[in-house]
């Protein structure tokens, strides 16, 4: 019972703090972390329009991300 309270709780504590060691993480306060929350927040404006071309869209977003030293944001986008 004991060793599985202790791997329970150590799975806990790496699920909780594994995220907070992304490369790029778009909820800091760097200007990396901003620049690619503008990244994203330009993504979705511009996937949002009637008329976009999406593989534009995507090309952009994949740029921008480029730009701000996170390619991996972009890595699912096709």
């Amino acid at each position: 019972m004991k060793i599985r309270a202790i791997v329970t709780a150590a799975a806990l504590f790496a699920g909780m703090v594994g995220p907070s060691f992304a490369s790029c993480d778009v909820h800091g306060e760097d200007k990396q972390a901003l620049c690619a929350q503008k990244c994203d927040d330009s993504f979705i404006r511009d996937k949002m329009h009637y008329n976009s071309d999406l593989a534009k869209v995507s090309a952009e977003k994949k740029a921008c991300d480029e730009k701000c030293g996170c390619p991996q944001n972009s890595a699912d986008i096709k």
